[in-house]
């Protein structure tokens, strides 16, 4: 063995002892990761140690680098260098991993999706067990990020997204889905009614329900029913929602209408005609008869305005 590489070392160029099997850590192959290196000249060497023999294998994954297409790969690369391939035939390459356990990326959604949450009569379920997420090994320990933005979450099925972070740039975004049950205390009927029935709140209890998928949450609340007339039959324990009424005309232009102004916590009230017709919520025009003032005023019930001042 000695000898062996003596007369390397005396007949110049550079050695590469190629083992069968080896481990890359980086995202490129380089010689001195899978190889011994030996040679006379020390910057020779240093550069075939250098050298890149190509992208490492995918985490989980293998290459196969030959004994004879290396040597041919480095002496395009390297033409200046005489470059002899010892060892075995080929090199079995796999790369280093480190391990994200899915549990964590499941955590790290869950954590988003809470927030997004915040407020609401709701909770969320992970559709299934993610498995673990195999990364390549780096000095830099994965981090996890979430972009998961919304106004409102609606019940059903929803994706939140995670990254998964190497030093200073994405290595996989992990699509995590759960399934969101929303609740929301509503106005439901206590008995069953026909169409063309005028509503009033005393005809409804508030109960907490779930939110059907696809619904949205638009249900009346029981300050918004007076005024309104349904629109078609309906069942006991039926929530209502905006397109099950018909809003009544409760201000006609022309009606003597008492009116609320409010002003910083002070209530003066006074009456006033209407300027147009409203109904309930609607913005109308309203003359003072006090002060012949003309107001925006809010139409609350039948012939009653509230007018805000800020």
């Amino acid at each position: 063995m000695i000898t062996t590489t003596l007369l390397l070392l005396c007949a110049g160029g550079v050695s590469i002892v190629l083992p069968s099997a080896a481990t890359s850590s980086g995202m490129e192959i380089s010689v001195d990761e899978i190889a011994q290196v030996e040679g006379e000249d020390a910057d020779e060497v240093e550069r075939v140690r250098a050298a890149s023999l190509g992208y490492a294998p995918a985490p989980g994954y293998h290459r196969y680098l030959r004994a004879d297409l290396l040597k041919a790969s480095l002496r395009q690369s390297l033409p200046d260098i005489e470059i002899t391939v010892k060892g075995a035939p080929r090199c079995l390459v796999t790369s280093a991993t480190t391990t994200v356990p899915g549990m964590r990326l499941t955590a790290e959604a869950s954590q988003a999706l809470r927030a997004a949450l915040t407020g609401m009569d709701a909770e969320a379920r992970p559709l299934m067990d993610l498995p673990d997420l195999v990364l390549p090994a780096s000095d830099a320990e994965p981090q996890l990020r979430t972009s998961f933005r919304v106004d409102r979450v609606f019940p059903g099925k929803i994706q939140v997204p995670v990254e998964v972070w190497i030093g200073e740039r994405i290595y996989r975004t992990v699509q995590v889905r759960f399934e969101v049950t929303v609740w929301k205390r509503q106005a439901v009927l206590k008995q069953a009614i026909p169409a063309g029935t005028e509503l009033s709140p005393g005809m409804f209890k508030v109960v907490r329900t779930k939110v059907k998928s696809g619904s949205g949450l638009q249900a009346l609340e029981l300050h918004e029913i007076p005024g309104s007339v349904a629109n078609r039959a309906m069942a006991a324990g039926a929530p209502l929602g905006e397109r099950d009424v018909k809003r009544m005309t409760l201000v006609r232009r022309g009606d003597l209408v008492q009116v609320a102004v409010k002003n910083r916590g002070v209530t003066v009230k006074d009456v006033g005609q209407a300027q147009s017709n409203g109904r309930m919520g609607e913005r109308v025009r309203v003359q003072l008869r006090s002060s012949g003032v003309e107001l925006l005023a809010v139409v609350r019930g039948p012939k009653l305005l509230e007018v805000k001042i800020k």
